[in-house]
C-alpha cells in the first residue's frame, strides 16, 4: 500500500511538472486587460483524473496552476478554467475508473468531444462577461469575445483531439508503474471480469432488463 501511494505521488508530481512545462508553449491572445493564456495544460489534468482519480487531479492541478501564475504563464482565469473542466470530468466519471479495467479510444472520445465543447463555450462566455463588467456595455463584452474566439476555438479543437489519447497514455503509464493488469481486482475489491462495468459511459438499463421483469416493458 505504501509503495503504491509513493508511486502515485511520483506520477502526480511528474504530471504536475508536465503541466507547468506545457504552459510555456500555449497560445496567448492580447486583450485590453492584458494577455489571455490558453489552458492547454488542462489536457494533462483530464488525463490525471482518468488515470489516478479526480481528487488527485484537483490537487495536482491547483498546485500546478498556482506555480504557473507565479511564473507568469497563466492567470486566475486559467485556474478557474481548470477547476471547471475538472468538475465537468468529475460529473462524467462520477468515480475513478479502476486501472484494472480497459478503456478504449471510443469510450474516451465522447469525453474528449464534451470537454472540447466546454472549453469553447466557457472561454468565450467567461471573457465576454469580463468585457461586459469592465466596459459596462454589451458592445465591450462582444469585443472581448471577438478577440478571444481564436483562442477558444483552438483550445476546444485541441481538447477534442488530445484528451482521448493523453488519457489512454496516462492510464497505460499508471498501470505499468503500479503493475496492474486485467487479472487484478479493482479498488472496490470486485472482480474485473466484466470490463464494461467500469466504462465511463455505461447504459445500466440493459443490465437491469436481464434481472428485473419490470424493465422488460
Amino acid at each position: 500500500m505504501k509503495k503504491q501511494t509513493l508511486i502515485k505521488t511520483l506520477l502526480a508530481i511528474a504530471a504536475g511538472i508536465l503541466m507547468i512545462l506545457i504552459s510555456f508553449t500555449g497560445f496567448q491572445t492580447i486583450l485590453p486587460t492584458g494577455e489571455a493564456f490558453m489552458p492547454l495544460a488542462g489536457v494533462i489534468a483530464v488525463g490525471i483524473a482518468v488515470a489516478l482519480g479526480i481528487n488527485i487531479a484537483f490537487i495536482v492541478t491547483l498546485v500546478s496552476a498556482i506555480i504557473m501564475i507565479v511564473l507568469g504563464t497563466a492567470d486566475w482565469v486559467v485556474l478557474v478554467d481548470f477547476i471547471v473542466i475538472l468538475i465537468v470530468v468529475g460529473l462524467i466519471l462520477r468515480k475513478q475508473v479502476p486501472l484494472s479495467i480497459d478503456l478504449n479510444h471510443s469510450q474516451l472520445l465522447w469525453l474528449a468531444i464534451f470537454t472540447g465543447l466546454v472549453q469553447l463555450f466557457f472561454i468565450s462566455i467567461f471573457y465576454g462577461l469580463i468585457g461586459l463588467v469592465l466596459t459596462g456595455t454589451p458592445t465591450g463584452g462582444l469585443t472581448f469575445v471577438q478577440l478571444i474566439i481564436p483562442n477558444a476555438l483552438l483550445t476546444g479543437l485541441l481538447y477534442g483531439f488530445l484528451v482521448a489519447p493523453i488519457s489512454l497514455i496516462c492510464r497505460w503509464v499508471a498501470r505499468k508503474a503500479l503493475h496492474i493488469d486485467n487479472n487484478h481486482h479493482n479498488d472496490s475489491g470486485n472482480s474485473t471480469g466484466d470490463k464494461q462495468g467500469g466504462s465511463i459511459i455505461v447504459d445500466l438499463r440493459s443490465a437491469k432488463n436481464k434481472k428485473d421483469p419490470k424493465f422488460q416493458e
